[in-house]
């Protein structure tokens, strides 16, 4: 076989091969570069409040207190957890949520989380949360794009390679670029 041919189809099957993954990484990409923008790329988080019946300053809160409280929201989650968050304040954690009240007030705030189908799996997948094996694939996956990108280098013959060069010179340029304005 030819070297222009092997060439060609090892970039044309490893492209096949790399859409997949390409698209997972792509879209879990977008998703986290606007974690700062408020928007949680792996969770919804619902925000509500209610009252409950306040028990009065300084007093310290019992378990029985607590099971009133959720009995009042019609909270059935597991309970896992209660902390003060000061003389005032509880904090309760429950399966997926958290319940802040003040035991004087009766004020309460609920936090609801609960995963993002797609995004919470594919996230996971890009922030290698899972270690092990998915390093292996993650690898593989980041030989196969160097692989890409050399043999894509030789695909292009005649006039179109000068262009071919300018657009690989630009793709260099602009992660220096950034660099040197950033450092």
């Amino acid at each position: 076989m030819r070297l222009r041919k092997l060439n060609f189809v090892v970039h044309r099957d490893l492209g096949y091969l790399c859409i997949g993954l390409t698209l997972i990484y792509a879209i879990s990409g977008i998703a986290v570069n606007h974690k700062s923008h408020g928007f949680n790329p792996s969770y919804t988080i619902e925000r509500s409040s209610a009252t409950v019946s306040p028990i009065g300053k300084d007093v310290q809160p019992d378990m029985a207190y607590v099971q009133q409280v959720l009995t009042e929201l019609n909270e059935t989650a597991q309970f896992k957890n209660v902390a003060s968050l000061g003389p005032d304040e509880i904090r309760l954690f429950i399966d997926g949520s958290t319940i802040d009240v003040n035991m004087v007030t009766g004020m309460v705030v609920m936090e609801k989380i609960s995963r993002k189908p797609v995004l919470y799996a594919v996230n996971m997948l890009h922030l290698n949360r899972y270690k092990k094996a998915w390093t292996w694939v993650a690898d593989i996956y980041a030989v196969s794009l160097i692989l890409l990108a050399l043999t894509g280098l030789f695909m292009i013959r005649g006039k179109a390679k000068v262009r071919g060069i300018m657009l690989t010179t630009a793709g260099f340029l602009v992660p220096l670029v950034f660099l040197f304005i950033l450092m």
